[in-house]
């Protein structure tokens, strides 16, 4: 059924304005009709396949999700075709809000501008880890003195700990 799906989107989006406008530039923006059906069923597939979600549901952590890591993998080490993966998305994205409802559209072209160089350098380096590890912090240790069952309770009830807030779970 998704494959189905993202044919008919990909379908779609190339006989739209947004595609002919892009197919029509000039400059560093070209991009063959090929080259951008092929861009837009692997960001279709990463959604769909990997997320599970139609494009137009997608957040704006979603697309960090595809952009940043679902899609640099779909690409060769130095593949040339990645220049022209933001402009093609950009106008995806258009197509998208025109003959959608896209609720979080502002979240998912903020998103895709953040995560561009991301993507650029993963396909560049070719490398999966987009993020450094989180640096490891110093384990808590408790400095308070701890109380005994039969110590005098904290709260200052006057009675044993096992007799007042222990008995509470407090």
């Amino acid at each position: 059924m998704t494959q189905r799906e993202i044919k008919l989107e990909s379908a779609a989006f190339l006989d739209s304005p947004q595609a002919r406008a892009l197919l029509d530039a000039r400059g560093e923006d070209a991009i063959g009709r090929d080259d951008l059906k092929r861009i837009v069923d692997r960001f279709l597939s990463c959604a769909y396949e990997e997320l599970g979600v139609a494009p137009r549901l997608i957040d704006g952590e979603g697309m960090h999700g595809i952009v940043g890591h679902l899609l640099p993998a779909r690409f060769e080490r130095k593949d040339p075709l990645a220049a022209a993966v933001l402009p093609a998305l950009r106008a995806y994205l258009g197509f998208l809000g025109e003959n959608a409802v896209v609720m979080e559209a502002f979240e998912q072209k903020r998103a895709l501008e953040e995560t561009a160089e991301e993507f650029a350098e993963a396909v560049r380096t070719g490398s999966s880890s987009h993020h450094p590890p989180a640096p490891k912090g110093k384990p808590f240790v408790h400095h308070a003195s701890k109380v005994g069952r039969n110590d005098p309770c904290p709260c200052g009830s006057g009675r044993k700990f096992k007799q007042c807030c222990a008995k509470l779970g407090t």
